[in-house]
């Protein structure tokens, strides 16, 4: 493969990525092409030496996604940085997806914890429409311990979905480092 096929098919697999973002990625490969050139290599040689396009647009995309997802903090954007890398070999549907499955679960489950808790004050409504004012003040304050400890853990759950979000976009540039085989660096 010449440079100009290899750089044509890095481009073609990066079509997702933003056009400024993509000449940015392709000056590099054809600045490393223009410097082995100097030193006597062949452009054949040189795309050998690099090794397949598409499996350096899959390590260029992870790392690209990760890194909007770093700015941009949504959840769609960790979520497209997830399936990247999840892309990158099937070590990852392993060890990234069912840890952060895990992790995602949980989280949600606590939140809707929260919620409930937070809305137990419909719960003595109900029940004074079914059972009449019967040990009223019991259920009152019950209502209200329920319903502040909802609200406080519905504050704690922004904080831990925050955290958790930064820790997860740690663990997903762990594994791409792992699977680059630079685990230690």
């Amino acid at each position: 493969m010449d440079k100009q096929g290899f750089l044509n098919e890095l481009s073609s697999q990066l079509n997702t990525v933003p056009e400024h973002d993509r000449t940015d990625m392709l000056y590099d490969f054809e600045e490393h092409f223009e410097l082995a050139m100097e030193s006597g290599k062949t452009e054949a040689e040189i795309a050998e030496s690099l090794g397949n396009p598409k499996l350096i647009a899959k390590d260029l995309l992870a790392e690209y996604l990760v890194s909007q997802a770093e700015s941009d903090q949504s959840v769609k954007s960790m979520f497209h940085a997830v399936l990247a890398t999840i892309s990158l070999s099937f070590f990852n549907l392993i060890f990234l997806l069912g840890p952060i499955v895990a992790i995602i679960g949980v989280y949600l489950s606590l939140s809707a914890t929260a919620i409930v808790l937070t809305l137990s004050p419909i719960g003595l409504i109900a029940s004074l429409l079914f059972e009449g004012p019967s040990n009223f003040l019991i259920k009152f304050f019950m209502a209200i311990i329920f319903c502040s400890l909802g609200v406080l853990m519905s504050i704690g759950m922004i904080y831990v979905g925050k955290f958790l979000y930064q820790m997860i976009l740690k663990y997903v540039k762990f594994n791409i480092r792992i699977v680059k085989g630079r685990a230690g660096k």
